[in-house]
C-alpha cells in the first residue's frame, strides 16, 4: 500500500465482474473483500437480473448497506465542492452519451488530497489535487449523475 493509500478512509476493491461495480463499492464501504460482498448480493437476489448480473440501483445500494448496519442518505447532486464526508456516486463512464453508460464509483473527502475518488474498474486512482508523482484520472473524467449515495462511517 502506498503512503497516500493509508492516509485515505476507504480502501479501494476491485470489481470482478462486468456489472461488478455496486458490489465493490459496497465491499469498499462496508471494509470487506469481493467474494464476500458477491456472495451477500447474491444471497438477497440484489442484482439477479438476466441480461445484467450485479446490475445493481440506488435502491439495492441502500438495502445493502441498510443490511451491514450502515447508515444511508441518498442526496441530490450538487458539485464535487459540495460532497463531504464519504459516498456511491453514480457517474457516467468516460466518453458515454447514453443514459444507460453510468458507474458506481466511492468518493471521499479527505484533508489533503480534496477529493478521492476510488473507482473499482480502474487501477490509476483520481484526486481532486494529486499526490506528487502519483498517476491519476483526472477529476474532469467524472460526471456525476442526479443523486448521491452518502455513508455514515
Amino acid at each position: 500500500m502506498s503512503s497516500w493509500q493509508s492516509t485515505c478512509r476507504i480502501q479501494k476493491v476491485r470489481q470482478c465482474d462486468r456489472f461488478g461495480c455496486g458490489v465493490a463499492c459496497s465491499a469498499m464501504i462496508a471494509g470487506w473483500p469481493y467474494d464476500q460482498m458477491r456472495n451477500l448480493f447474491a444471497d438477497a437476489g440484489i442484482g439477479a437480473r438476466k441480461k445484467r448480473p450485479l446490475a445493481t440501483n440506488f435502491s439495492d445500494l441502500q438495502y445493502t448497506l441498510r443490511a451491514l448496519g450502515i447508515e444511508s442518505q441518498l442526496k441530490r447532486w450538487s458539485n464535487w465542492d459540495s460532497l463531504d464526508g464519504v459516498g456511491i456516486v453514480a457517474v457516467n463512464n468516460a466518453g458515454g452519451t447514453s443514459s444507460r453508460n453510468w458507474h458506481w464509483v466511492v468518493v471521499e473527502r479527505h484533508a489533503t488530497f480534496g477529493i478521492v475518488i476510488h473507482d473499482p474498474d480502474y487501477e490509476i486512482p483520481c484526486f481532486q489535487s494529486a499526490p506528487q508523482g502519483v498517476r491519476s484520472i483526472p477529476l474532469a473524467e467524472y460526471e456525476p449523475r442526479k443523486s448521491w449515495i452518502r455513508v455514515q462511517l
